[in-house]
């Protein structure tokens, strides 16, 4: 790297960290003003209230305001240089415009590594610490429901349960069926069930199994208790909020598969977050690109305006981001949503470097 190339990665980086500061300082507050009442009504320890929440609260929207921190850092120290008239003479002595460019995505793509390696092996573990210190002191409920819950836990045993407690972790009127080729072979019934946390396993009381022997009639077992280990948990019928986020990258790709063979009501949000832990990280190299060809231009209206447009863009970007989640259909794909707007904000890069003074 030649002392241009140092030059650049160094702004980016320091440019970078500066916003992203300021921008987390301001959602810290914006969050600690919104939730002050309720610090004071739960009164959780301050320990807590640091280490548990804010320290993991930190990782999870900085690595998620990455990107957008990034262009306007990338627009605001490539502006400078552009006012100070940096670029020119960097271009006069022939150096290539696209040369220039080179620092920029060599920065982007190791920005765009870490964010991916973050999101996909970090931040899961931080966002469940700080997910279970909100259900222990804000949250009084799961986003599923605890009545008439049906699963599949089986390629062909279906589970249900009747109502859930799930402070008692206690079940009540549970039923699992197994059906071969349309034709039920087995009927659990059982009054009550809970959940035992030593074993993982299901302590059922008052347990009625029926087996179906085709013309030989039927079987009846009767049973007081009956421990048993099923693929179902209290967690998987209280599915919490931000559950795709909790789960690393092997894990999250275990659990789509579970969750396709259960057919799942929550399957959409899991491809969104897999999709969005690979597409968010090519958005960093993406608004670098428009970041430099917006920024290498002096402008009339200084650095305010570039930024301002910059602002402008970005609010686009998001716009995009979160608007292509309700085209989601048949004939358009999760991943086709997910990746819009990188492509067409690839495109406009294009253009915008390709009419860009050089």
């Amino acid at each position: 790297m030649k002392l241009l190339d140092r030059y650049i990665v160094k702004q980016y980086i320091v440019s970078f960290l500066f916003i992203l500061g300021m921008v987390l300082v301001i959602c810290v507050l914006v969050d600690l003003v919104e939730k002050i009442d309720e610090f004071i009504d739960k009164d959780p320890p301050l320990r807590e209230i640091i280490f548990e929440y804010y320290l993991n609260f930190i990782p999870y929207y900085g690595n998620l305001l990455t990107p957008l921190c990034i262009y306007l850092g990338v627009i605001f120290f490539t502006s400078q240089m552009s006012q100070r008239t940096e670029l020119i003479p960097v271009l006069s002595s022939g150096v290539s415009f696209y040369r220039v460019l080179a620092p920029y995505l060599f920065a982007s793509l190791l920005m765009a590594g870490v964010s991916f390696f973050l999101r996909g092996y970090v931040i899961p573990n931080t966002t469940e610490i700080r997910i279970e210190f909100e259900y222990k002191y804000f949250k009084k409920k799961r986003i599923s429901s605890n009545k008439n819950v049906h699963k599949k836990i089986a390629e062909d045993t279906f589970f249900y349960i009747s109502y859930y407690n799930e402070k008692r972790k206690e079940g009540h009127t549970i039923s699992i069926e197994r059906w071969i080729d349309g034709d039920i072979q087995s009927r659990l019934y059982a009054r009550k069930a809970m959940w035992v946390d030593s074993t993982k396993s299901w302590k059922m009381e008052k347990v009625r199994i029926r087996d179906f022997i085709g013309t030989k009639g039927e079987k009846m077992q009767y049973f007081s208790t009956l421990d048993t280990t099923l693929l179902i948990a209290p967690n998987d019928i209280y599915v919490r909020e931000q559950e795709a986020e909790t789960r690393t990258n092997p894990e999250l790709a275990d659990f789509i598969r579970l969750e396709e063979m259960r057919g799942s009501d929550i399957l959409l949000d899991l491809y969104i977050e897999q999709a969005r832990r690979y597409s968010d990280p090519v958005a960093i190299i993406v608004l670098t690109m428009i970041g430099f060809a917006m920024a290498s231009k002096k402008s009339r209206g200084g650095i305010a305006f570039q930024i301002g447009m910059g602002l402008l863009l970005s609010f686009l970007y998001i716009g995009l981001l979160f608007g292509g989640r309700a085209l989601v259909s048949d004939d358009f794909p999760i991943w086709a949503t997910v990746w819009l707007p990188n492509a067409l904000f690839f495109a406009v890069s294009l253009f915008l470097l390709r009419i860009a003074p050089k």
